[in-house]
């Protein structure tokens, strides 16, 4: 009796249930977010960009594997380059040969003009065509040695000392005996603050050309800018006899011969200068200098 009863509630209970759910069906549907047609294109969509940003991971993974395969390419041809480049320097160093011995006289003729055409753009500071002229020297004969002191001096003239510097010495190393470069050496000494290896320099150069004015002349302001008028006084006078025409040399002897408190070679100078000098204001000043140092 008891179980008849269980079992009619029971399915009465179920049947009502199936009446509920089946008036609250379409609440219930919308519950469910897969039902909805913008719900479901906004997942497709997610779905898509999650693609495409792992995709777009990938690729710049890619790249970045690219861009190191490249850095690492570009550094072994750095290295190869400049391993090439000091080998070529060295195979140089030690085949120094005279720079015209080998060559055809239409080519002669053309490293002749390119070096004229490079000195002239030089004395016009036109550096950069200057600069392309000695290089187009040295494509022809790397052992040039006159287009090695052009680029050297064009450094030196717009204070690139590094690179003045690396030419001279290279230089130095093809003609020792060459009073020129030992002169750009002591210039780009000073300018480091190296007085020593500058004075050791100068006095190279004029002991390799006794016979140049101007490796006297500056080795004489540079004795004069170390306040050593004594040691400037035989160099001045060297270049003022060497070129007895000089105003430049003559002034130099004469303010020299001040410094020194040599009246007599003093005197000597400023006569010679009065004959020469066309500057009657710069005349005057050492005229000055000279009744000053007179009257001591």
């Amino acid at each position: 009796m008891f179980a008849l009863i269980a079992f009619i509630l029971s399915s009465v209970a179920f049947i009502v249930a199936g009446i509920v759910l089946a008036k609250r069906w379409k609440e219930l549907r919308l519950l469910d977010p897969l039902s909805i047609k913008e719900e479901q294109q906004r997942q497709k969509r997610d779905e898509v960009l999650e693609r495409r940003f792992a995709r777009l991971r990938d690729d710049q993974t890619e790249t970045l594997k690219r861009v190191g395969r490249r850095i690492k390419h570009a550094t072994i041809q750095t290295y190869r380059q400049t391993h090439e480049r000091l080998r070529a320097f060295e195979a140089m160093y030690r085949n120094v040969k005279s720079p015209f011995a080998t060559l055809a006289p239409t080519t002669r003729e053309k490293i002749k003009t390119l070096l004229e055409e490079g000195r002239s753009l030089m004395r016009d500071l036109k550096w950069a065509d200057a600069e392309r002229r000695f290089l187009e020297v040295l494509s022809i004969d790397p052992r040039h040695t006159e287009a090695f002191k052009g680029l050297g001096q064009i450094y030196l003239k717009q204070k690139l000392y590094p690179q003045a510097k690396e030419t001279f010495e290279f230089l130095l190393k093809m003609h020792k005996n060459d009073d020129a470069t030992h002169a750009a050496l002591a210039e780009i000494a000073e300018a480091g603050g190296n007085l020593v290896a500058a004075e050791n320099y100068r006095l190279k150069a004029v002991e390799l050309n006794p016979r140049h004015a101007v490796r006297h002349a500056e080795l004489a302001s540079f004795y004069l800018g170390q306040q050593a008028p004594t040691k400037a006084w035989p160099s001045a006078k060297r270049a003022a006899d060497l070129e007895p025409k000089s105003i430049k040399y003559l002034e130099l002897s004469l303010e020299a011969a001040i410094l020194t408190g040599n009246r007599e070679e003093a005197r000597k100078s400023f006569d010679r200068l009065r004959l020469l000098a066309d500057d009657q204001h710069r005349f005057q000043g050492w005229k000055e200098k000279l009744e000053a140092m007179e009257k001591k």
